[in-house]
């Protein structure tokens, strides 16, 4: 009798870990679904600030708090200058809690090059050359990491895109790495649905607008 009750208080506590994972992980696919579509800072805000509480929950998973990170950067590409720097702070805070949860290196390397590529807006004129050549840098552990990650690709091309002509930057250039990451992008298979695959529509947009000017 005892060893039933054993094993039904283990089958029990099993599914209900099960249910808990399970439900953390379509809160988790809902709100990367808002991610995908939405760029407002208002409902980027939000979405944050939902990450942070579920960070508070689960403590072993790397996609919250990488994903929280994520919501920060995009908040800080929306902020005025005087504002980027205390999102760009949680950010970074954010991944590296990420970083020691054995996540994946090269999406880590990638949100890194991303979150000083937006810090440079700060002051570019100041924070430019030190600050992209980190991003720079953290570009290429990430492709050392994994060289077929698109998202590493995506965000050389917004430095080549955001550096100007007279230092080797400029939209002539930008167009065949963002070529190079679209191909990426179309051969690239997440592992699962809440698996990071931000950037392709971006990717795109941008490889877009340099045609056409």
């Amino acid at each position: 009798m005892k060893r039933k009750i054993f094993i039904t208080l283990i089958l029990s506590l099993f599914l209900f870990n099960a249910h808990s994972q399970s439900k953390m992980e379509t809160m988790i696919e809902e709100r990367i679904a808002i991610l995908d579509t939405v760029r407002t800072k208002e409902t980027l805000v939000k979405v944050a600030n939902e990450f942070e509480r579920m960070s508070l929950i689960d403590k072993t998973d790397w996609l919250i708090p990488y994903y929280t990170a994520y919501s920060y950067i995009n908040i800080a590409s929306l902020s005025k200058p005087s504002e980027i720097e205390a999102y760009c702070n949680r950010a970074e805070n954010y991944i590296a809690l990420a970083e020691k949860l054995n996540p994946d290196a090269s999406e880590i390397y990638a949100l890194y090059a991303y979150l000083y590529g937006i810090k440079v807006n700060i002051d570019p004129m100041v924070l430019g050359a030190e600050l992209g050549k980190k991003s720079a840098d953290y570009v290429n552990l990430a492709l050392k990491a994994n060289p077929e990650n698109p998202r590493p690709y995506l965000i050389r091309a917004f430095g080549i895109y955001y550096t100007p002509k007279a230092f080797g930057g400029g939209e002539e250039r930008a167009i065949p790495v963002l070529k190079e990451a679209l191909q990426k992008f179309s051969d690239f298979k997440p592992v699962n649905s809440i698996a990071p695959h931000w950037g392709e529509n971006t990717a795109q947009e941008l490889l877009n607008s340099c045609l056409n000017k």
